[in-house]
């Protein structure tokens, strides 16, 4: 997961995007209203008699946004470590959250015009995608481009230092000389490579609190318990069994274990 991504794991991000998404809708609807809203906005003037729920309608709409963003944001927030987000899966639960407003946006508007849900339903789809898409798309831009130009390319040459659980520095490696790493219970196994000899070095730590050194390193993981150099990739394979496995032409022969949550990771570092 990229930066931008990861930034949504904390809290005061996803409060932004709530209050973003809702001062889109609110000056779209005051401004210069759009024709998608136009009819969803003086929903309920003809069958009620009133000359104006213009600004009702609006607050009612406002409403309906914050309680659906500030609920999908905490279930967002919530399941953090548990959901693996890259920016397809991101786009679709931004495009989901949108659904989800149309269809309590809409729930409401055919109880006030005292019409049909389905039509209002689509209306309402329609007018929430066309609005609520342009902060969507405009925060995933500016924060992509912004991690794109201050990211760092991987250092291949650089020296990795690797800490126990403690935080007592134990090894300390080039980032080329890695071909892998793998979890052993409680510990971290690293394969590397000395004068064209495999080695391995063994630490008391998890694969979580090395992860961050790791991608910055360039390094993918391929399964919960192996994190791969893809420099020494040779090939991602299917065995019989529709299982894939990272050959690295090493010791190790069956190959690593590369698991469907992780393909797409490793196949795009290739």
């Amino acid at each position: 997961m990229g930066t931008y991504l990861k930034s949504y794991k904390r809290f005061f991000p996803n409060l932004i995007y709530v209050l973003v998404m809702m001062a889109c809708f609110l000056v779209c609807a005051m401004m210069y209203e759009p024709r998608p809203m136009q009819e969803i906005l003086h929903a309920g003037e003809t069958a009620l008699g009133k000359e104006n729920l213009f600004y009702f309608n609006v607050s009612i709409l406002e409403a309906i946004i914050l309680v659906v963003l500030t609920l999908t944001r905490l279930v967002f927030y919530l399941m953090r470590n548990r959901l693996d987000m890259n920016l397809l899966n991101y786009s679709v639960w931004c495009v989901l959250e949108i659904v989800a407003i149309s269809v309590f946006g809409a729930l409401y508007l055919a109880l006030m015009d005292k019409g049909g849900y389905f039509p209002f339903l689509a209306k309402t789809l329609y007018a929430m995608l066309a609005v609520l898409l342009i902060p969507v798309a405009i925060m995933t831009l500016i924060s992509v481009f912004k991690e794109a130009a201050t990211a760092e390319p991987a250092d291949e040459g650089a020296r990795l230092k690797f800490y126990d659980s403690r935080h007592q520095l134990k090894f300390i490696t080039s980032a080329a000389s890695i071909l892998y790493i793998e979890a052993n219970e409680n510990y971290i196994i690293i394969h590397y490579q000395e004068n064209g000899i495999e080695k391995q070095f063994q630490i008391r730590n998890s694969m979580k609190n090395i992860e961050p050194l790791c991608e910055r390193a360039g390094f993918v993981r391929t399964h919960r318990s192996y994190i791969v150099n893809p420099v020494h990739i040779r090939m991602v394979r299917k065995d019989v069994n529709g299982l894939y496995f990272a050959d690295l032409g090493t010791e190790k022969k069956d190959g690593i274990p590369v698991s469907k949550k992780y393909y797409d990771n490793v196949t795009a570092a290739l």
